[in-house]
């Protein structure tokens, strides 16, 4: 398997597939790092290739500064999107990584380059009154990750994995405490969002109010699971969400 894998940037390419006609960006949940998609990279259906954004001090980034805001991860990923090949580019956000995919599918509309799709999954849309706590300690952040799914008991017991987990994890909590949704002009792509039926983190409401960002190509789907629905199903899930924003817009408008 062919790589691109930059040593400070912001992107990982794992699976590099020249002749793919998408590109598929995947922002990754708090306290997560690109490597939360590596999997996916080849299990993609193969006209899409995948792109992993990883912010700074996570992951191979491990080490770096963390970001002061999420507009900082934001202009880094959209400066880097630039030096890779000219391709049509669907953003995608899992949990905490929809704010930033809504975010990024705006600043890419703003700059004349609107992808083909806004995908979000397992998180409700934010509003203007949002405010994610970023004081929790550290029993109260395996806690959150317990409850999400995240990990099983023998990783959140791991004193040493726990140590190098929960700072990054968070870092990305204040990031969010400090996002404000501002409303804009609706998205130019189609919104699709994805959430599992026993999802407790997410509401009925929340993640309906999703339409707002394209109220004429919008799509809600509740699949069996809990907030990490698609494991152990990411072959037919990455087919099903590819396919549904590479219909022709005739096809696409039909429910």
């Amino acid at each position: 398997m062919r790589s691109r894998e930059t040593g400070g940037g912001p992107l990982r390419v794992w699976c590099l597939r020249p002749a793919a006609r998408i590109r598929l960006l995947c922002l990754p949940p708090a306290g997560g790092s690109a490597a939360f998609y590596r999997p996916w990279a080849a299990l993609l259906p193969p006209y899409a290739e995948l792109a992993a954004v990883e912010p700074p001090g996570h992951g191979t980034r491990y080490g770096e500064p963390f970001a002061a805001s999420l507009d900082e991860v934001h202009d880094e990923v959209t400066a880097a999107l630039g030096g890779l090949p000219e391709r049509p580019t669907a953003v995608y956000g899992h949990s905490m990584g929809s704010v930033s995919a809504l975010e990024i599918a705006r600043t890419l509309t703003r700059d004349g380059r609107p992808p083909i799709a806004l995908v979000v999954s397992s998180w409700d849309a934010p509003t203007a009154t949002a405010v994610q706590r970023d004081d929790l300690k550290g029993d109260e952040l395996v806690d959150v990750l317990r409850r999400l799914g995240g990990m099983d008991e023998q990783a959140l017991a791991d004193r040493p994995l726990m140590e190098a987990v929960l700072p990054v994890l968070r870092s990305d909590l204040t990031l969010l405490a400090g996002y404000r949704y501002g409303a804009g002009r609706p998205l130019e792509c189609p919104v699709r969002v994805y959430a599992g039926a026993a999802d407790t983190s997410t509401t009925p409401a929340g993640l309906a109010s999703w339409r707002r960002e394209n109220p004429q190509d919008f799509r809600l789907h509740r699949l069996p699971g809990g907030h990490f629905f698609f494991r152990g199903r990411e072959r037919p899930y990455l087919a099903r969400l590819t396919a549904e924003f590479t219909q022709a817009p005739s096809d696409a408008a039909r429910p």
